[in-house]
C-alpha cells in the first residue's frame, strides 16, 4: 500500500499558495489544508473573547482549547470553530488584521502545528508559511512560492474586494510588506524556504503555468499522477 502523499506549499501572502494548493489537491484527490484559515479561526476566537491579543499566554491557552476543523472539497473547504461554520466570517478585515498579530505567538503556532499534523497524516496538500520547515519537514514534495510584492498585492486586493469593497492597492501593499516583515523576522518558525524546497517565482506567470510546473515536479518525484493516490 502506497504511503499517504504529503505536499507542502510555503510562501508569503499573495504568492498563490491557496489557489495552487486547491488545484493540486483536486487533481491528485488529496485533502486540502489551508493552515492560514486555522490561524484566522484562532483570531476570530480572540476577537469574540475578552482576551487581549497582547496577552500571549491567554491567547496561547485559547488556541489550545478551541476546536478547529477543516472539511469538504478543495474548492468548497469549510472551516468550523467549536462546531460553528466560520468560513465566511474569517475573511473579514478585522480577522485578517488580528491573524497577522496572533500568528507570531509561539504558543499559538505550537497548538496549530499539532492540529495540522493530525489532519495531514492521512495525506494532504498543505499550504502555509512553515509547512516544509516545521509542520512536515519530511514532506514528499516541498514548494516555496514567491512573487514580487507589487504583484502579490494586486492578487490579494482582488481577493479582499470580495469581502471589503473599500480595500485599496496602496493599503494592501503596505499590509503585504508588513506581513512579510513579521513573518520573516519572528523568533518562532520564521518564513523561510526549506533547503530541499522547489522555489518558484510566479511573477509574470499565469496560474496554469505554475500549476503545470508543480505537477511535473510531483510526477517526477512520485511517479504518474494516477499512481499517487492508489
Amino acid at each position: 500500500m502506497t504511503a499517504p502523499l504529503i505536499i507542502a506549499i510555503d510562501g508569503p501572502s499573495g504568492a498563490g499558495k491557496s489557489t495552487l494548493g486547491r488545484m493540486l489537491a483536486r487533481e491528485l484527490g488529496l485533502l486540502y489544508i489551508d493552515t492560514g484559515s486555522m490561524y484566522r479561526a484562532v483570531a476570530l476566537a480572540v476577537i469574540e473573547s475578552a482576551i487581549s491579543e497582547t496577552d500571549d499566554v491567554a491567547v496561547g491557552l485559547l488556541a489550545q482549547r478551541i476546536d478547529i476543523d477543516l472539511a469538504g472539497e478543495p474548492d468548497s473547504l469549510r472551516v468550523t470553530l467549536d462546531g460553528r461554520d466560520v468560513s465566511d466570517r474569517i475573511r473579514g478585515e478585522d480577522v485578517t488584521s488580528m491573524s497577522s498579530i496572533i500568528s507570531t505567538i509561539p504558543a499559538v503556532r505550537r497548538a496549530m502545528v499539532e492540529r495540522q499534523r493530525e489532519l495531514g497524516r492521512r495525506g494532504a496538500v498543505m499550504n502555509g508559511r512553515d509547512i516544509g520547515t516545521v509542520v512536515f519537514p519530511n514532506a514528499d514534495v516541498k514548494f516555496f512560492l514567491d512573487a514580487e510584492p507589487e504583484e502579490r498585492a494586486e492578487r490579494r486586493l482582488a481577493e479582499e474586494r470580495e469581502y471589503n469593497s473599500a480595500a485599496t492597492y496602496k493599503q494592501t501593499l503596505i499590509d503585504i510588506n508588513e506581513r512579510d516583515r513579521r513573518d520573516t523576522t519572528r523568533a518562532d518558525s520564521p518564513l523561510v524556504a526549506a533547503e530541499d524546497a522547489i522555489v518558484i517565482d510566479s511573477t509574470g506567470q499565469t496560474i496554469d503555468d505554475v500549476f503545470q510546473r508543480m505537477m511535473s515536479e510531483v510526477k517526477s518525484r512520485r511517479g504518474t499522477a494516477e499512481g499517487l493516490t492508489q
